[in-house]
């Protein structure tokens, strides 16, 4: 049996802000019921939006992909996403998985409504510099990857050029991580970046990356850059 609950909560007219209350655990199997609750407030222009999270005892992967992969969208309309009453458990994986570089939190509603002032989309506590640098061109938009257009040959060769970009990218990415595998997912995208001006990809195309091959922790990644250096 699934075990969440959603409900959203708006105030008047004047209000921008949509409340989305969390109970439960957000995991493969629940998470698309909070990925249809979002859809509805995006269709229906509500892009200040505050998860809030305090009867939410588990997040999975799964469930943080949601908030992540909505984020672009929301602040390309002036919007965002804050996160409010995180339980300590929830808050460590947070953390640990670096989302904090991307996703604010606060400790209760009040102070995440009165982040986004008096205008929507601003957030004086928001750290700008790295939010404006994350979210820049992410894995999904590369040449090629998302493209549904016909041709036959000409979309097969493109396709193909795409999976070889990919590999070549997945392996720069696992490459960085034998080098130091204490590498944040912001630091080994500045590395890649500047080891490689032509290669672009973002946070969430790394992160993405790290999920396939189970190095999202830091513990796992020092655990791959160990077994490697002992294979080599």
């Amino acid at each position: 049996m699934e075990n969440i609950k959603i409900s959203v909560s708006e105030g008047g007219r004047e209000d921008t802000v949509s409340v989305v209350r969390v109970d439960g655990v957000i995991d493969t199997l629940t998470a698309s019921q909070l990925e249809e609750v979002l859809e509805r407030l995006l269709k229906r222009e509500r892009f200040n939006i505050i998860l809030d999270l305090a009867g939410v005892d588990y997040i999975s992967s799964a469930g943080w992909g949601i908030f992540i992969s909505r984020i672009k969208e929301v602040r390309e309309n002036r919007g965002d996403i804050k996160l409010a009453n995180m339980v300590p458990n929830v808050k460590e994986i947070y953390e640990l998985l670096e989302f904090d570089n991307i996703l604010t939190s606060y400790e209760n509603l009040s102070s995440a409504k009165s982040s986004f002032g008096g205008s929507a989309g601003t957030d004086p506590l928001k750290k700008k510099e790295p939010i404006a640098r994350l979210s820049g061109t992410t894995i999904e938009e590369l040449p090629g990857f998302t493209s549904r257009e016909g041709g036959g040959t000409a979309a097969a060769s493109r396709q193909a050029t795409s999976r070889s970009y990919l590999d070549e990218t997945e392996e720069l990415v696992l490459g960085a991580i034998r080098q130091d595998p204490f590498y944040t997912i912001g630091e080994l995208k500045m590395v890649l970046e500047e080891a490689h001006p032509g290669l672009k990809i973002g946070w969430w195309g790394i992160f993405k990356l790290l999920r396939k091959n189970h190095l999202v922790s830091r513990r796992a990644r020092f655990r791959y850059a160990r077994q490697r250096h002992h294979q080599g």
